[in-house]
């Protein structure tokens, strides 16, 4: 039997191991002492309310409004995904109508937004909840978030971390440990694994899973997780250990994983959008485009960061870009540095306390951030109509509209008459989705990335073998704004036009429409609009260039649309290399055999140069000539 005073021993000793904790500290205004911490503004507390206030909501009131949008909402519902260590419910909300198929009968793409993963960052819940509040009062917009609506799915998670989310509203304005690093009360990072509710009992201030350091691919392969229970990035016993991150990847199953393109993983501080790299190239370069797409809408304040591919830190957006090869991002919000941005005293952590008066601007500004990631993530845009309408009787002269079969889209004409010169006409030009931003009623420009009007079009054509051009003035048309659109404001543009008065119809073996333009997030047209374009192994597909090619993810021209069809290809085709020449004829003894073995050497060396240039080869066996 162990004695009284071996025991003592043992637990005095394993007790000095253990990091101290220190005492409790209580944050101020701008009063000063020992034992406080001031801020510079006044500290913000939790307020019980169903709306968006100027400050904080409780996570009861939170959790109230959430419920509140979904019974409010044929477009909302409530999903539990798992349960806290301390058993309280966590809920996503999915975003979007009942079936799971664009406007035009294509399968929809997914997207999954988590935020609270951190319990202090009280900016992520209030700013998806100010997301949800928006998607909500806009829901009917028939504009962009109306076509997110109706043409992706959304899952939203606005409080991952509850248990410690809640510790962190009971002691608003206390930490414990020090004032450089405080670990508990209004500062508790982790979750509550082997923590209770009390601050006095300091042993356990330490405790809890970081959950942005418990998934794989690199679960505990970083420094920047730990294998300490006491360290702020815990990663715990294993790989998915907690059942906050088991809800989190059942909010994926629910999102339609095999669906799943964009994931945004909410955190405070330091005004920054950070990507992890994956081996597969595309993918890191869309997410580089939608991160910048994302930073545009509020002028660029936000800085972009993208990590190197074959490492990481177990957080859940690598989990994600590997797993699923979505566009993924951890999301740092605002501020840059310190509370010093606001005025404030700038004390280590008190980025993490936004002052109160900010709340509301922050919850406008990544709402409106988030809204242009979702619209780029839905497809890119493609031509998917067109009206000429004679303007002197307004009879329809030609109706051609791109039209789902199967999985592709085929063009059916239901009016194609002369069109002749020297009349007056106007064109719809439909496209499948909104294309512009509004301000009210009136198409304004996205930042620097496209301008109001941002449109060329062309009637391209054939006469007896030789090309015929008929520019528009796209100057004289307007955004579909008031009427005339199909769908959503902007998705039509109106053309008036004037042919030349030798203009001939009947003389055309071919007739195009070109057109040359984006949508506001500044992707190019689908420029085969029968290809519709999807989401396959982190990149587009049947998303052509102006040349045919699908794998560019770049878009182009499109010329899909005919009047006048002459059966040609949409696109030239590639011509095949040329052959080889024929080897010269073995040169006689007289004249050196030795110089054709050269001859037959330097060909081989060539050839297989070309053929790693063209494969990717970078190496090949040596080759020896005897």
């Amino acid at each position: 039997m162990i004695s009284f005073y071996r025991w003592s021993f043992l637990i005095c000793t394993l007790l000095s191991t253990l990091p101290a904790v220190g005492q409790t500290f209580q944050y101020t205004n701008t009063e000063a002492g020992p034992t406080e911490i001031p801020l510079g503004y006044e500290v913000p507390l939790p307020i019980d309310s169903l709306t968006p206030v100027d400050g904080f909501r409780t996570y009861s009131s939170l959790n109230l409004r959430h419920l509140q949008l979904a019974l409010t909402s044929e477009l909302v519902q409530q999903i539990q995904i798992g349960d806290t260590i301390n058993g309280l419910p966590i809920y996503a909300y999915r975003f979007g109508d009942n079936n799971d198929e664009t406007s035009e009968g294509f399968k929809e793409g997914a997207a999954l937004i988590n935020s609270g993963i951190h319990a202090r960052e009280w900016q992520t819940p209030e700013a998806i909840t100010g997301l949800m509040e928006f998607l909500h009062e806009a829901q009917t917009d028939q504009h962009v978030v109306q076509f997110i609506l109706e043409n992706s799915q959304l899952v939203l998670i606005p409080v991952l971390n509850i248990d410690g989310f809640i510790q962190t509203q009971r002691f608003a304005e206390q930490v414990t440990a020090s004032v450089q690093t405080p670990r508990d009360g209004r500062m508790r990072r982790k979750n509550m694994r082997n923590v209770d509710q009390d601050l006095e009992s300091a042993f356990d201030n330490l405790n809890g899973i970081d959950l942005n350091r418990n998934l794989n691919p690199y679960w505990a392969t970083s420094n920047s997780s730990s294998s300490s229970e006491s360290s702020l990035v815990y990663h715990g016993t294993a790989a998915a250990s907690e059942p906050e991150t088991l809800a989190l990847q059942q909010a994926a199953l629910v999102s339609n994983e095999d669906r799943l393109r964009f994931y945004i993983d909410t955190h405070s501080f330091t005004q920054v959008y950070i990507a992890p790299s994956t081996s597969n190239a595309r993918r890191n370069r869309l997410s580089q485009i939608l991160g910048s797409i994302m930073r545009a809408a509020n002028s660029y304040k936000y800085a972009y960061s993208q990590r190197a591919a074959g490492s990481g830190i177990g957080s859940t957006d690598e989990f994600f870009a590997n797993q699923y090869q979505a566009m993924s991002f951890t999301l740092e919000i605002e501020p840059a540095s310190s509370n010093a941005q606001y005025g404030g005293t700038g004390v280590s952590h008190g980025g993490f306390v936004l002052p109160n008066s900010e709340v509301d601007r922050m919850r406008g500004e990544i709402s409106r951030a988030t809204v242009a990631g979702l619209y780029a993530a839905a497809f890119p845009p493609a031509v998917v109509g067109l009206e000429v309408i004679r303007m002197s009787d307004q009879a329809t002269v030609f109706q051609g509209d791109f039209t789902k079969q199967g999985e592709q889209r085929v063009l059916d004409i239901a009016s194609n008459s002369p069109i002749v010169g020297n009349t007056q006409y106007q064109m719809l030009v439909r496209f499948n989705k909104p294309m512009r931003q509004l301000n009210g009623e009136q198409v304004v420009g996205f930042s620097n990335i496209s301008d109001a009007l941002d449109i060329q079009l062309s009637l391209e054509g054939i006469i007896n073998g030789q090309d015929a051009l008929y520019t528009l003035d796209a100057t004289q048309g307007e955004w579909a704004v008031q009427s005339d659109y199909v769908n959503y404001k902007t998705d039509t543009f109106i053309q008036p036009f004037t042919l030349p008065a030798d203009f001939d119809w009947s003389s055309h073996s071919l007739l195009a429409l070109a057109v040359d333009t984006q949508d506001f997030t500044g992707q190019a047209l689908d420029a085969d609009s029968s290809t519709n374009v999807d989401w396959l192994d982190g990149a587009w597909t049947g998303f052509e260039d102006s040349n045919g090619n699908d794998a560019s993810d770049t878009g182009g021209t499109s010329k899909a649309l005919r009047l006048i069809d002459d059966g040609s290809e949409l696109f030239t085709p590639i011509s095949p290399p040329a052959p080889p020449p024929s080897p010269n004829a073995p040169a006689s003894p007289e004249t050196g055999g030795g110089g054709s073995i050269n001859i037959v050497f330097l060909c081989v060396v060539f050839s297989i140069g070309a053929y790693r240039r063209r494969f990717g080869i970078k190496r090949i066996a040596k080759l020896y000539i005897f």
